[in-house]
């Protein structure tokens, strides 16, 4: 055998050799290629779920323009602003908490923000004290949008309405410990005007039993006393200074009435032009307001409401309550009053209007002062007489006011006025 050809036998060995270092290198390659992927999604991992205990959540933006949201798919719109203040304005109540008070009572009312009654709704109040921290609940049973407490002891109140579904209003209120009516700013907000409401069917005061078919008046025989006149809105506009000098001494002025309908409190659309008028012609004034109320709580409420829109300071005369059939064809709301409650309300309209610095008195026809009022329990207000008569009233009770016609005729008015005299 030749000496160089028993050496070749080593090259294959060789290629074998490098062969397998070459693939072991590879595999180490690879396996630090791994290991640091895995480093890197370990790191990242763990700066996420350091994001998530930050933020409380997980968002990521994919190409479909959605949003992922703890594992939910939402729509971008989702962080609209103009969709959350829709949202927000949804869930805000829309609505308007009263307070009012008299002597251990209250009453809690809610109203829509126009004012009409939040009825319909199950309203449920907490009354706390603010000062004793003692609370009570109490319940629009009715669901009428009022709710009333009696027997609540003198102090300062916080009072929370809600319909159980979210919607809430909070309020204070402080209760007397005597007959002081308690004026909210809150009463304007449901004293309405004309052009808010159907005025022909709720301004329905008709001229009743001693006011009807009355004829032309032709002129009467007046006993002493004071000349004057009532008006309303029917009386359209007035040249006051012509009523002062045809010798008009003083004017009633309607201040407004309750709905027969609905029992709304609405401000007659000619008052403030005629208190400022007759205040400027230098004419003694008083007031009078159409009744409509079917409990003490209504009545105060209106006593409420005519303080809220003229002051004593610019009354000589007595603010009264005009009772009297409503006129509405379908019977207005208070026209089916029994006698004592008729007169409870006509009572507590005058006991409010007196607590809040006014005078206060009764307007009715004989007939009701004779059958539908008890007059001697309303002993110590002031009384206005309607009767029609050339010859003089033959009601034998108490009064200081007769409205003696409805067909008067005055310079500065057009059409008929009432005309009165004050007898004392």
């Amino acid at each position: 055998m030749d000496q160089k050809g028993s050496h070749l036998w080593l090259i294959p060995v060789v290629i074998i050799g490098f062969n397998c270092l070459v693939f072991v290198c590879l595999i180490m390659l690879g396996y630090k290629k791994d290991t640091d992927r895995k480093a890197a999604e370990a790191a990242e991992a763990a700066e996420t779920a350091t994001v998530q205990e930050t933020t409380g959540a997980e968002e990521t933006v994919s190409s479909d323009s959605t949003v992922s949201k703890g594992g939910t798919q939402l729509d971008e719109s989702f962080y609209d602003e103009e969709a959350i203040e829709e949202n927000i304005y949804a869930y805000s109540s829309g609505y308007v908490l009263l307070l009012t008070s008299s002597e251990s009572d209250l009453k809690i009312q809610m109203v829509k923000e126009d004012g009409s009654p939040a009825s319909g709704t199950d309203w449920k109040a907490v009354v706390k004290g603010r000062e004793s921290g003692e609370s009570f609940t109490a319940e629009d049973d009715d669901e009428d949008g009022m709710i009333y407490v009696d027997e609540v002891e003198a102090g300062d109140y916080e009072v929370e309405v809600s319909d159980g579904t979210g919607i809430s209003e909070t309020s204070v209120i402080s209760v007397k410990p005597r007959i002081r009516y308690t004026a909210s700013s809150g009463i304007r907000s449901i004293v309405m005007q004309e052009s808010q409401i159907d005025a022909a069917a709720e301004d329905t005061a008709l001229t009743s039993e001693d006011k009807e078919n009355e004829g032309e008046f032709k002129g009467i025989d007046l006993p002493q006393g004071t000349r004057g006149i009532d008006v309303s809105k029917y009386n359209k506009e007035i040249d006051w200074v012509k009523v002062r000098n045809s010798g008009i001494e003083f004017a009633i002025i309607r201040v407004g009435y309750r709905g027969s309908g609905s029992g709304v409190l609405v401000e007659d659309p000619f008052f403030r032009q005629n208190l400022a008028g007759a205040k400027a012609a230098g004419l003694k004034i008083g007031v009078y307001f159409f009744t409509q109320a079917i409990s003490t709580e209504e009545a105060a409420e209106e006593a409420e409401a005519v303080a809220s829109l003229v002051n004593a300071s610019d009354l000589a005369l007595p603010v009264y309550l005009d009772v009297e059939s409503s006129g509405n064809a379908n019977g207005g709301r208070a026209d089916g009053l029994d006698t004592a409650t008729r007169t409870e309300i006509v009572k507590c309209f005058c006991e409010t209007a007196q607590s809040l610095g006014y005078r206060a008195g009764v307007y009715a026809n004989k007939t009701w002062m004779t059958s539908r009022l008890n007059m001697e329990e309303l002993a110590p207000y002031e009384k206005w007489l309607a009767q029609y008569r050339t010859a003089g009233p033959t009601y034998t009770g108490d009064y200081s006011m007769w409205q003696y016609t409805s067909n008067g005729s005055v310079d500065g008015i057009q059409g008929r006025v009432d005309l009165d005299i004050m007898v004392r």
